[in-house]
């Protein structure tokens, strides 16, 4: 009698990838879920709707400024200059240059100021308080320039144009003051880039609501499915 001392087979498993069942997963429970994600998406994108109707229209204009040294050369009874005025000017041409870098971040802080905005809403008797004009009013200093872009906002193309005008004029008198002839080192500001009126709206944007809508609803119904899973895992495993 033979003994058969050979290993019995091992059982066979059929291998199936994680990230297969994993997919197969997801698309059940979505499956299973079609009903919220609908109902979440559709509420997102009626918000997003709503918020463009009842949002009112705002318009947007911009306008550059352009800071630049100003310095006198002393000049003699006979209109000629004084000698010794051409190095002394080119040195205050330095030390002006130097005072525009220094204070041109200063100036666009200016322009969000009542100093600034008050004279502006005066000049075009405007309907609105500087505390809440300057929550319309951006005023940025371009990297490696001495131009202030002044972004102003309004409920109308005109009055945004109006608005930006005045407060450029308004920000140049800030920054020349009133010294420019005693003093022989001065600081000046001209419009370089006037402001158009807009013809697009700035806001509310129908895209961008709805898609902000979108993105939402897709949020909450994931928050939902999730913890309806939770939920339905922690009821099984009781």
């Amino acid at each position: 009698m033979t003994i058969d001392t050979a290993a019995p087979p091992l059982p066979r498993y059929r291998h199936e990838a994680p990230d297969s069942m994993q997919l197969r997963d997801v698309l059940r429970v979505i499956r299973r879920s079609w009903l919220v994600i609908v109902a979440a998406v559709v509420a997102g994108l009626l918000a997003g709707w709503l918020v463009t109707v009842f949002l009112p229209d705002r318009y947007e204009t911009e306008t550059k400024i352009l800071v630049d040294p100003v310095v006198s050369v002393p000049v003699g009874v006979d209109g000629a200059a004084v000698a010794g005025a051409a190095g002394a000017a080119a040195e205050n041409l330095s030390q002006a240059s130097a005072l525009v870098a220094d204070r041109v971040e200063t100036y666009a802080a200016l322009a969000q100021t009542p100093a600034v905005l008050d004279p502006a809403i005066d000049a075009i008797d405007a309907d609105v308080a500087s505390t809440d004009l300057v929550d319309n009013v951006t005023a940025e200093v371009i990297p490696r320039t001495s131009i202030i872009n002044i972004t102003v906002e309004a409920g109308t193309p005109t009055n945004a144009a109006e608005l930006a005008n005045a407060i450029a004029a308004s920000l140049i008198t800030q920054i020349e003051g009133e010294d420019t002839v005693a003093n022989p080192i001065n600081v000046t500001g001209t419009v370089v880039e006037a402001p158009e009126i807009p013809d697009e709206l700035a806001s509310p944007l129908l895209l961008l609501n709805l898609l902000i809508g979108l993105a939402v609803g897709l949020l909450v119904a994931f928050l939902v499915i999730v913890v309806r899973q939770a939920l339905a895992t922690g009821t099984r495993g009781r």
